[in-house]
Order: C-alpha cells, then sequence, then structure tokens
C-alpha cells in the first residue's frame, strides 16, 4: 500500500515536470519563430548568424523597396545590395508584375551608397549580384538596367570616391520589351579574367553570349542560340548554374525547349557543348535542385530564388 502511494506521488511529480517543460519549450520557440520569420522575409536566405542585423534594419526601414524584399548579401557579410524606388512606367510585365525599380541602394562598411536612374531606365530585375568582377578586392554590383526604348541591358556598378560609378555594360538589346537573363559572372576559361555569361531574349530563340569583363562597353566574344534561363511572368531567375572539377569549368542552362539541361565550357574564346542531360526542367524552380550537379561553384544562392 505504501509503496503504490509512492509511485503515485512520483508519477504525478513527473507529469507536473513534463508540464512545466513543455510551457517553457513554448515560450523559447514562441520567441524565436517570429525572429526567424523577420530576417527570412528580407533576405529569403539561411539564417546566417554573422549577417549585420543593422544593415538590414538600416536598408528595410529607410528605403521602400520592391515587393519582393531581396537583400544581396555578400560573401563576407560586409557589403549589402537592393533595390527600391518601385515604378510601373514601364509595363513590360516580364517578371509577374508592372513593378521595377528607380533605385540602386548599396551598404559597405556602414556606408550607405544610393544610385538613382534617369527618367528612361529601370531596373527590370529583382535582385543585385555581388562579385568583385575585376579582382581589386571588392566586391562590384551587377545589374539589369533596361531603357524604356531600347529594352534590357546589363550594368555593373562600381564604388568609386564614394559613389556608386558605372563600371562595365552591356549595352541594350535595341527593342523595347526585349529582355535578358544573366547565366553566370565567372572566371570561365581559368585566364583569370572574368567572365559575363547571359541569354538574350530567353523566349524568343534564347541567344547564350559570353563577354570578358573589363572596364567600359563589354565586347561579345561567342554565342549560341536555342537555350533559355526564363518563362515570361515568372519570378524564378535561377535557371543556371557553375561547376568546377579540378580545372574544368561548366556552365548550364535549359534548352529552348526545357526538355534537355545543356553544359558549356568556354575554351579558347568559344562557347563549347560538353553535355546534355535529358530531363524536362521545371522552369518554377532553381536548376541546381532539379538534377545532382557535382562541384556546384556558383548556383542558387547567387541569383533570385522564388518566394514561398
Amino acid at each position: 500500500m505504501q509503496l503504490t502511494k509512492m509511485l503515485s506521488q512520483h508519477q504525478r511529480r513527473s507529469h507536473i515536470m513534463q508540464s512545466i517543460f513543455l510551457v517553457f519549450l513554448g515560450i523559447v520557440l514562441a520567441g524565436i519563430v517570429p525572429c526567424a520569420h523577420a530576417m527570412d522575409i528580407t533576405n529569403n536566405l539561411v539564417l546566417n548568424p554573422t549577417v549585420d542585423t543593422k544593415a538590414i534594419k538600416t536598408l528595410t526601414d529607410n528605403f521602400d523597396l520592391l515587393p519582393e524584399k531581396q537583400i544581396t548579401i555578400g560573401s563576407n557579410n560586409n557589403i549589402y545590395a537592393q533595390y527600391a524606388q518601385p515604378t510601373t512606367k514601364y509595363g513590360h510585365n516580364i517578371l509577374g508584375d508592372r513593378i521595377e525599380a528607380e533605385q540602386l541602394v548599396v551598404l559597405r562598411g556602414g556606408m550607405t551608397y544610393t544610385h538613382t536612374l534617369s527618367d528612361q531606365y529601370v531596373f527590370e530585375d529583382i535582385k543585385p549580384r555581388l562579385y568583385d568582377v575585376d579582382n581589386d578586392g571588392q566586391m562590384e554590383i551587377v545589374t539589369i538596367r533596361t531603357h524604356v526604348a531600347t529594352g534590357a541591358g546589363i550594368m555593373i556598378y562600381k564604388i568609386v570616391n564614394n559613389t556608386l560609378a558605372e563600371f562595365a555594360w552591356v549595352e541594350e538589346i535595341g527593342t523595347p520589351y526585349r529582355w535578358l537573363n544573366i547565366v553566370a559572372i565567372y572566371d570561365l576559361d581559368g585566364d583569370v579574367t572574368t567572365e559575363l555569361a547571359w541569354i538574350q531574349t530567353p523566349h524568343i530563340g534564347g541567344i547564350i553570349k559570353v563577354a570578358r569583363i573589363a572596364a567600359g562597353k563589354l565586347e561579345v566574344i561567342s554565342e549560341l542560340s536555342g537555350y533559355s534561363n526564363h518563362r515570361i511572368g515568372e519570378r524564378n531567375l535561377c535557371l543556371s548554374l557553375v561547376t568546377k572539377t579540378d580545372s574544368i569549368t561548366t556552365f548550364y542552362v535549359p534548352t529552348q525547349d526545357r526538355r534537355q539541361i545543356a553544359g558549356f565550357n568556354f575554351i579558347d574564346g568559344s562557347i563549347r557543348r560538353a553535355e546534355m542531360i535529358n530531363q524536362l526542367v521545371n522552369f518554377s524552380s532553381p536548376l541546381v535542385s532539379q538534377y545532382d550537379f557535382a562541384n556546384v561553384v556558383q548556383g542558387e544562392s547567387f541569383c533570385v530564388v522564388p518566394l514561398p
């Protein structure tokens, strides 16, 4: 009888302790989840404890962001870039709505830099790209900039004398409502010079173009048609990637009919097809998640992943 009573008291204590633990756990989770959600809304990235939350707050509180609220964070977390100042003056709707940006905002070393376009231009893009294109140890900012009368081009900005200066560019296509999407910003041939690859008019013929990056107007070295890395109205700009195995660098994009994934090398100034993967491509998902690519060096984190 006494033993039974002791066991009953022990069980009650166990239940009480378990209830206290569950309540405590709920309180902890209630405090954690909102913070994670708030960071994820602005970054659309896996949380990184080294990210400067003060920098994020500066960007989100002081500027009128695009609806996607994408902030690009440099690999060393000391530079941040975003688009701001939404406009509907260029109604192309290629990215799913009429809203584009008029302003580029960059925060580096605690200092904020802005560049506002003239009335004839918009950033027909969702998220700037950060890459040290001239190997000087500082990130440049790569954007898709569109002229309302001559269509999309590419503009690379560099911080010079405390301003965002135009560093290198790809001229506009020449016709309004024609767009392009960036494929890769990488040293594709191992010559220590960064190349820029993009697909011009991915919805109409899809021409892959490659240029070496240097100050000034970029000249196309090689091109090849029949490929696409975007679907009209889609926010997924992540349909390309770069891999590197030993000294061989390969970039991948879908074919125009979306039935295959093509891999290319850039050798002796020429785009050369290296591989064809027979697989249907879902244009709403990042390409890197659709096949078991090995040794990816530039992929999902570099481009724009659709919001959930």
